[in-house]
Order: structure tokens, then sequence, then C-alpha cells
């Protein structure tokens, strides 16, 4: 076997070796995506997105570091308090990463729904009405077939006491 073939195959099949940018940013996502965790679940928060960069530097590379930033976009519906929501975030980012300056944009992306509850039944107040009239026909056709069949039985019954 040729030289260079066995170089070219060794190579090949050499492990991938992160530098410390690479394994900086697979601990900004992990970080960014436990702080998007986080923010949905606050209240009124319909979706969350998050993007940390500390700045690290590769010391092979003969570039500057990127500038360390974050941002942090936080969707919420149209009830929920948007102070509330950013000083929460705000305090989120301070805990998760303390040195970045985080950029923070909260928008309203979705209406709550009003609700209204039908006997066993939460529904939005639009659904009432009809819902209502749902189980209303629902409950005469259940008491008419109830009926018939009560019919049916005591006039079979009778017949059956006639023939006797």
């Amino acid at each position: 076997m040729r030289p260079w073939i066995l170089a070219l195959v060794l190579a090949a099949c050499a492990p991938t070796v992160d530098g410390p940018v690479e394994r900086q940013r697979a601990a900004d996502l992990a970080d960014g995506d436990q702080l998007a965790a986080q923010l949905a679940a606050l209240p009124g928060v319909v979706q969350a997105k998050v993007l940390l960069r500390h700045a690290a530097r590769d010391p092979l590379a003969t570039t500057a570091p990127s500038p360390a930033g974050a941002s942090l976009v936080v969707i919420v519906d149209d009830q929920a308090d948007r102070v509330a929501v950013a000083d929460a975030a705000r305090q989120l980012a301070n805990a998760a990463a303390p040195e970045l300056a985080p950029t923070i944009i909260v928008e309203v992306g979705a209406s709550r729904p009003t609700l209204a509850k039908v006997g066993p039944f939460t529904v939005e107040a639009a659904s009432k009405g009809p819902l209502r009239a749902v189980l209303g026909i629902s409950l005469a056709v259940i008491a008419v077939l109830a009926g018939w069949i009560a019919w049916r039985e005591r006039r079979g019954q009778r017949r059956g006491n006639s023939a006797q």
C-alpha cells in the first residue's frame, strides 16, 4: 500500500477535536435553550428565543474573537404584562449570564381567548351559545328516545297481557 493512501485513510478516520470556540458555542447553545425554556414558563409567554454568545478566543486563529452578546425575543399574548415579562427576562438573563448585557424584545404575538363555563366544560365565550344549543338538543333527543322506548315497551306489555 502506498504511504500517502495510508496517511489519507488515517486522516479521514481521525476524530474531530473541538477547539475552544466550538466548545463555547455548544455551551452557549445549551445555556440559551435552558433560558428559553425558563422564559417560556412565564405567565402569558407564548414563545421565547434566546441567542447567547460569549467571547471565545481560539489560540490558533488569526482573527479577533467575536464580541459577546445576548439577544432575547419573547412573544406574549395580548393580556400579558409586557413590562413584568421584560423585567423577569432581564433577571433570568442576568442570572444565566451576568457578564452579558442582554437585548430584550417583548412583542405581542397572540390573543388570549375569553373563556366561559358551560356546566362541566370550559369553552371560548363565542362558543357558549352554540354549545348550550347542542347540549339542549341532545337532551331533547335523549328524552324523546327514552319516551319512545317506554311507550313501545308498555304497548308490548299490554299486548302480552291481552293475549293471555
